[in-house]
């Protein structure tokens, strides 16, 4: 005798989740994952020695704690950590309820994390020359112009640029630690950032301030190379020219 079919479960949820929450909750895949802090993501724990602790959204001094050692990491990494404290937060089970006394730390905790993405986030942005040096240079121009950049006196420039070109796909600089042993310092974001807005005179963020005589220098035999300032912009991966006028 054939055995009945197993009666169908029906879900109580109105509505599937959308997948920015589904990430929060559960992950997204099982395959194994990479051990290359080059390509461990912010949120997982694939490299313990370069995760920032402490960070949480249980009370309010938690999360004024979390705001402070985050301070001297990038935008973006701020950003990406404020977020999803906060959405970690609003989907937490003592909250979806709605208010109560017993989550009362926890939205407090909240008003502070969307304080800062609403107001301190858009103003700290706003105040970033170029967009942050923004969008940085293909890594295919940088390894190009690599070989004949002149570089001497600046081994960060030079790392950096190393560094840069070799770095995976799905990779952001703000990711990726200047030094794994310090996850409250720079990361390379940052770093880059803090190296172009010193390389770059104040107002000369277009082509159209530059002379080829600031930035080529001229040879009797082969084709021009970047000047030294030009080739610091380069290594890293900014230009006032736009990349079509480089290669």
């Amino acid at each position: 005798m054939p055995k009945a079919p197993k009666p169908k479960t029906v879900s109580s949820r109105t509505s599937p989740l959308k997948a920015p929450i589904q990430s929060l909750l559960a992950p997204l895949s099982k395959q194994p994952r990479a051990k290359d802090p080059k390509t461990s993501h912010l949120y997982t724990d694939d490299n313990p020695a370069t995760t920032i602790h402490g960070t949480g959204f249980k009370d309010l001094a938690t999360a004024k704690h979390t705001l402070e050692i985050i301070s001297r990491r990038s935008l973006t990494y701020q950003f990406q950590t404020v977020n999803t404290m906060y959405h970690r937060a609003a989907h937490h089970p003592s909250v979806r309820g709605g208010p109560t006394a017993s989550n009362a730390n926890i939205r407090e905790a909240m008003d502070v994390f969307r304080i800062w993405l609403d107001e301190t986030y858009p103003n700290a942005k706003a105040a970033l020359r170029v967009d942050g040096f923004k969008p940085l240079l293909g890594k295919g121009s940088v390894a190009k112009w690599l070989p004949v950049l002149h570089l001497e006196g600046d081994p960060d420039a030079k790392r950096f640029a190393d560094f840069y070109v070799a770095l995976g796909k799905a990779k952001r600089l703000a990711n990726v630690l200047v030094d794994d042993s310090k996850p409250t310092e720079a990361d390379w974001e940052v770093k880059r950032y803090a190296a172009l807005d010193a390389l770059v005179p104040e107002g000369r963020e277009s082509g159209a301030t530059w002379t080829d005589a600031e930035l080529w220098v001229d040879r009797e035999i082969g084709p021009r190379k970047p000047s030294e300032l030009h080739s610091k912009m380069i290594a890293w991966a900014w230009s006032p020219l736009s990349e079509k006028k480089l290669k």
